[in-house]
This record gives structure tokens, C-alpha cells and sequence, in this order.
């Protein structure tokens, strides 16, 4: 069986892989999104997407919140026999015909997908090329931190990666700050120092990022969330990357406007946070 039946799916409870054309998500993408790993059959870290899915509805306005029980019920039901993979549960305001404007009663669509196996875990061990992508990410104070479905920028940025051959691009505001990369967050390190972009008008504040925040005060490491800009990345101690599905991905070597490239090595803090982080997964969920 190829990868592709291997995928399961759901549309409002019922298996499926198709969504009516009149759907706000498709028309506008008007609508939420989490990706969450699952490991040992279960999704990591539910609570904590959970909430934010439920931030970026209520902060988009929807008429109806999703019910969280029948969310868990059919996503056990969509895990029952898997092991390691990641699911996608996409929220939209529901049907219209045309117009930007949604009837005051619209009933949310909801889909939920699972994708066999586990991403780019050769990576984690033997680190990353990272790039500076050309697209910005645009900052907005009503849309900051929401997992909306309108990430254009995010697809022009992935497809700078391709080009270059890049396994993760960094994107900046319109000012050159450093905020995230098009599918992660950033960590800097100087010394024993790490430092990440604060996110107060773009950005996503990723589940795995607070994480590993929280992991890295732990053992005593001072961190601060600060504006950072090219110049900090190049004179830095090391990079690395988190997302919930990657866990963290070191920076070996960083390519950058500015010069030709700047190499890394993976330092012993960042493989520490590697596996306090991939320790706690199995207890997470």
C-alpha cells in the first residue's frame, strides 16, 4: 500500500477526502489549522493545540466553537492501529455561497487527517542548512499568533527553500527583524545564553518553541525573547529550529545575504534540549 491510501481522513465524522466548493476555508481560507505529532498513537502535546485552536476561532469571530469532545472522539477513532505520524485538524467558519460576509448562524466545517510516519528525523541528528528567503512575513495585531489558513507567505518562502535547496528558510518582518522560519521557530545562541524573536506582532508563538523555553530555564539556562536582526544570527554561538513535528533541527550551516555562509557546530546545550525535549513526548499528550 502506498503512502498515499495510507492516509485517513475525516470530513464532520464522516471518512472522506472531499469538502464542498462553497466552504469559507477554501474560498478565503477562512478558518484554523494545528498540526500535532502523534507518538505511541497519541497525540503530543493535545491540551496546548486544543487551546489554540480555540484562540483563533473565538479571535476570528466564529459563531460556534468547536465541541473539544467530539474533536477527541473522532480523532481516536482516526487513530485506532497507528503508531507515529502527524494530524492536521482544520477548523473553517463553515459554507457560503459569495461575499466576504457569513450568516450569523454559519455551522463550522471540520476536517481531520493523519499522515503515516515520521518527518526528516535524519535532520535532528546531523542539523540543518538554513536560509534567508527573500519574502517577508507580514505583521498584524488582529491576525498575530493565529494558525489561520492563509499562508501564502509562508508558501512562497517554502518554495525559496526548494529552490536553494535549503531545509528551512528564515523569514523577516518589513523592518529586517528576524522572526521565525516559514514552517518553524528560531533559537539563538550566545554563550549559554538563548535568546528567540519576540512575537508580538507576527509570528506564531509555537507550542514545541514554549517548550523548549520552559525545558531551557529548567536547567538553568538564562533565555530571553528579543528583537534580533541578521547581524545577531552571524555572530552568534548556534542556531537551531523547533516545531512540533521536527522537535529541534540544529543549524550546521547558515546562509545569509551578507556573506557566503557561516558553518556551526552543534553545541552541547542544544543537543541537551533535544533530549529533555524527545524524553518528555512520551509522557505528553
Amino acid at each position: 500500500m502506498n503512502k498515499k491510501q495510507q492516509i485517513k481522513t475525516l470530513v464532520n465524522g464522516e471518512e472522506s477526502s472531499s469538502i464542498a466548493v462553497t466552504d469559507r476555508g477554501l474560498q478565503f481560507g477562512d478558518g484554523v489549522f494545528e498540526t500535532i505529532r502523534i507518538h505511541q498513537g497519541r497525540p503530543v502535546w493535545w491540551q496546548q493545540h486544543i487551546d489554540r485552536l480555540l484562540d483563533g476561532c473565538s479571535r476570528l469571530q466564529f459563531s460556534r466553537l468547536p465541541d473539544v469532545d467530539i474533536l477527541r472522539q473522532e480523532v481516536n477513532e482516526l487513530l485506532t492501529g497507528t503508531e507515529t505520524g502527524s494530524l492536521k485538524i482544520i477548523i473553517t467558519r463553515g459554507n457560503s455561497s459569495c461575499g466576504y460576509a457569513a450568516a450569523a448562524d454559519s455551522i463550522p466545517n471540520r476536517v481531520i487527517i493523519f499522515t503515516p510516519g515520521i518527518r526528516h528525523q535524519s535532520r535532528t541528528e546531523q542539523g540543518i542548512v538554513l536560509g534567508v528567503c527573500e519574502q517577508t512575513i507580514s505583521g498584524s495585531q488582529q491576525l498575530s499568533g493565529i494558525k489561520h489558513l492563509n499562508r501564502l507567505e509562508q508558501v512562497l518562502a517554502r518554495l525559496e527553500c526548494q529552490d536553494n535547496d535549503w531545509d528551512e528558510g528564515l523569514m523577516l518582518d518589513d523592518k529586517s527583524r528576524v522572526i521565525e522560519g516559514c514552517m518553524s521557530n528560531l533559537f539563538v545562541w550566545q554563550k549559554d545564553k538563548l535568546m528567540t524573536p519576540q512575537l508580538e506582532h507576527t509570528g506564531i508563538r509555537g507550542i514545541c518553541r514554549e517548550r523548549v523555553i520552559l525545558l531551557a530555564k529548567a536547567e538553568g539556562l538564562e533565555v530571553e525573547q528579543c528583537e534580533l536582526d541578521l547581524g545577531d544570527l552571524l555572530h552568534s554561538d548556534g542556531l537551531f529550529v523547533s516545531n512540533s513535528l521536527i522537535g529541534i533541527w540544529p543549524v550546521v550551516s547558515f546562509k545569509c545575504p551578507q556573506i557566503q555562509e557561516r558553518q556551526f557546530e552543534i553545541n552541547a546545550n542544544t543537543r541537551l534540549l533535544q533530549k529533555l525535549l524527545e524524553d518528555g513526548i512520551c509522557l505528553a499528550g
